[in-house]
């Protein structure tokens, strides 16, 4: 039993130092071009968060992030969203500026979101389907390395106000919010 209890503390211990290390780095900041950007807050004692344009750089730790472009679609004669909801598609470019390579998860760090807040995940569309044999942004980023490729999302047509939501990982509530325009 003591054992046990000796190897459950360890696991304990082991996921809050992944946790705290998970929470280390920098905020979000955007390098390049002088570009403007805009701010929301809900109270001037809240931190906030800061978002991005389509086409601005934007770094948080070892990642850069960029959305080159964004496009809308209905789907195709065998494919299509569902009833009331269209496909968006973003071509974004990640990149490891770090020495060690990362690991990207669209599933789990990729979200749209509208001004209501409500979160849309990610979806396989007519944009995906067209280089059906490529990993797309899933998988390990090397070091000094960049990706470019679509991500797509099914969200209603009558949403407003989307921005896609760049999560650093699944144990830090850092985030990129970039402005999608639509």
């Amino acid at each position: 039993m003591k054992k046990l209890l000796k190897w459950v503390g360890i696991g304990f211990i082991i996921l809050i130092v992944i946790g705290v290390i998970g929470s280390m780095g920098s905020d979000s900041k955007k390098v390049g071009s002088t570009t403007d950007t805009t701010q929301t807050s809900n109270t001037k004692e809240q931190p906030t968060q800061e978002t991005y344009k389509v086409g601005d750089k934007v770094q948080m730790s070892d990642i850069i992030l960029t959305v080159n472009k964004v496009e809308t679609a209905q789907g195709g004669q065998y494919t299509k969203p569902s009833e009331g909801n269209q496909w968006i598609d973003v071509n974004m470019t990640l990149e490891n500026t770090g020495s060690s390579q990362q690991y990207i998860t669209t599933m789990g760090q990729m979200f749209v979101i509208d001004g209501e807040n409500n979160q849309y995940q990610v979806a396989v569309t007519g944009k995906r389907l067209e280089n059906a044999g490529s990993l797309g942004m899933d998988g390990a980023l090397i070091a000094k390395a960049k990706k470019t490729d679509w991500v797509g999302f099914e969200v209603p047509k009558t949403a407003k106000g989307l921005k896609l939501q760049y999560n650093a990982s699944f144990y830090s509530n850092k985030k990129i919010l970039v402005d999608l325009g639509m």
